[in-house]
């Protein structure tokens, strides 16, 4: 179902006069809900359009807390396997997945990696996000390492927010992480290829 939907994408791009020749805006209307582990509530993700050229990228994306609690959202390089050295930018950006053969006990299996360019944001992205507050703004970044052929989707990084009933020894509420990035996906069109 998601590379029908990859598919119906890439086959929906419109090339945009306003954005030069050699533009391609691919009109997504994205809006995924995020529902939070043992807390009522969730996060909103709107992801509005992607506008794709030769030398860089664009998304006009944003994002609302739909709780009654104050959440954290941060960016760092995230490893994801403690025991390998491999790291990815789990930030605002464009992300994408690949398989690596191996990386387990169990015979023929393998390890999905999440691999990611960048973003730039603006207007500043907000650290803390209040309850029924949302912002709005802008990713954008250079196309020259975005690969082709992948499915991309955009990342924002990472939600945090407390847990109900799970405390450290000094009785602070224990926090808990989400990876934020969009499910629907994309390939970037074959004409800036």
């Amino acid at each position: 179902m998601k590379s029908l939907a990859a598919a119906a994408l890439v086959a929906g791009v419109a090339l945009s006069g306003a954005g030069g020749a050699d533009a391609a805006v691919i009109k997504t209307n994205w809006n995924e809900r995020i529902d939070y582990a043992n807390r009522p509530g969730f996060v909103r993700l709107y992801v509005r359009k992607i506008q794709v050229t030769r030398a860089g990228w664009k998304a006009w994306v944003g994002l609302t807390n739909n709780s009654s609690m104050t959440v954290g959202i941060s960016a760092r390089l995230e490893r994801p396997f403690p025991a390998t050295p491999f790291t990815y930018w789990a930030g605002p950006g464009l992300w994408w997945s690949s398989y690596q053969k191996g990386g387990s006990w169990w015979p023929g299996s393998g390890t999905i990696l999440t691999h990611a360019i960048r973003g730039d944001v603006t207007p500043r992205y907000p650290a803390t996000l209040r309850p029924q507050k949302s912002w709005f703004g802008t990713f954008s970044g250079a196309a020259s390492k975005l690969p082709r052929g992948r499915l991309l989707r955009v990342g924002f990084g990472i939600l945090d927010y407390p847990q109900r009933g799970v405390f450290d020894p000094n009785g602070r509420p224990l926090r808990r992480e989400i990876l934020l990035s969009t499910t629907h996906q994309l390939k970037l069109p074959r004409t800036l290829s």
